[in-house]
């Protein structure tokens, strides 16, 4: 048997066994997600209303590292299917400036991401809210049912959301917990019609297959490229899906790449500087016409300098809209009337693969790459004060 076309042998010898098989098994993860958010959709839609039936409430989303970015990629959704204000703030933030983001007159849900569960930040987090805030509601989607912030947090104003136990990644890279998570996240805001979303899904795994499988060869010959940077640009829900882009091939390649993300509107006022010979532009391409117009125009005038950076483009029909780019990886339009945030759970798979496969070029173990042991699984050294 084969993960990522690599014999698993070979993979255990290299050390990159659980990341292979985590990135690979994700359309089976998105499948399971479904199913479990599905059998739990009355009693999730019970618990929501106790929050947005209320006078002006408000939702912070929240995590830490890659399960902040989730927030990133939710929080637009969240403010539009609710329609209650909405923020995303990493529990990196909330540990050390709580009154900045808790209003303790306001009806609150917190919604905290995370793959174990042991975080101190998440936590501390917890406390913190439940001491700034007259009126708490708490959502907790995590992957480990033994995880503390499941064990720790069930009350009556609280609910704790488990996904499958297979998302709960044994690579110290975040892959099926991260698209899953979000994956659950938004199905949640989608219960009222939850019943009619099954031909979504399916089409969503067919196009994640569609670029573990297919674009495999592409995605390997992109890491095999000597890049010493690498960006990532994305709009909206995109722009957490840039941001959790970079942190892999970062995380995954211990730092020999040194990684930025940005907007595409963002990134000309000033970050641009970054690109030089040495870098590789992947461009997370909206399916919004409106919001496309704006991101073509930066295409198009970094093309049009003399900079020598590598690009890949990634989103739908980018030859018949006379993109070029040194590598394109075309994606199948997955269901008609998907909404655009959804096409965000598929949009993180190149990233993770190229990450993958540069960790290997590397001659580090994609499972623990980090030689130095400067980061971990699940963070340390931290202390709550």
């Amino acid at each position: 048997m084969k993960y990522l076309d690599i014999d698993i042998k070979d993979l255990k010898l290299k050390g990159g066994y659980h990341t292979a098989r985590e990135i690979s098994h994700q359309p089976d993860m998105w499948q399971k997600t479904f199913n479990r958010v599905k059998e739990e959709k009355d009693q999730l839609r019970k618990f929501l209303a106790n929050v947005v039936d209320k006078s002006n409430p408000c939702v912070i989303l929240t995590g830490a590292g890659t399960s902040a970015f989730i927030g990133e990629a939710l929080v637009g959704t969240v403010q539009k299917q609710l329609k209650i204000t909405a923020k995303s703030i990493p529990t990196t933030d909330i540990i050390t400036h709580a009154a900045d983001y808790f209003i303790r007159s306001k009806p609150t849900l917190l919604v905290s991401f995370a793959r174990s569960g042991e975080s101190p930040e998440s936590l501390a987090t917890v406390k913190l809210a439940e001491a700034h805030c007259d009126e708490l509601y708490q959502l907790i989607i995590t992957c480990n049912k033994n995880g503390k912030l499941a064990v720790k947090s069930r009350n009556d104003h609280t609910y704790v959301f488990i996904l499958p136990e297979e998302t709960n990644d044994r690579s110290l890279a975040m892959t099926s917990s991260f698209s899953s998570m979000l994956l659950a996240g938004l199905l949640i805001l989608n219960l009222d019609g939850i019943d009619d979303l099954q031909p979504l899904v399916e089409s969503l795994c067919k196009c994640g297959t569609y670029i573990i499988e297919e674009n495999l060869s592409k995605l390997k010959s992109i890491a095999a490229n000597d890049f010493k940077r690498a960006v990532f640009l994305g709009s909206g829900p995109f722009f957490g899906i840039a941001h959790e882009s970079h942190l892999k091939v970062q995380e995954l390649s211990d730092g020999k790449v040194i990684c930025k993300y940005d907007s595409f509107l963002g990134f000309r006022h000033g970050p641009r500087a970054v690109v030089d010979d040495t870098t590789l532009i992947t461009y997370l391409i909206s399916p919004d016409d409106h919001v496309r117009k704006y991101e073509m125009d930066l295409i198009r005038s970094i093309n049009e300098s003399p900079v020598g950076a590598k690009s890949v483009g990634i989103g739908h029909q980018l030859e018949a809209r006379g993109l070029k780019f040194d590598y394109t990886i075309e994606l199948p339009k997955c269901a008609p009337d998907m909404p655009d945030e959804f096409y965000a759970v598929i949009f993180i798979l190149p990233a993770q693969i190229i990450g993958f496969y540069k960790s290997l070029d590397l001659g580090l173990e994609p499972d623990s790459p980090s030689k130095g042991g400067s980061i971990s699984r699940v963070v340390k050294g931290v202390k709550i004060y």
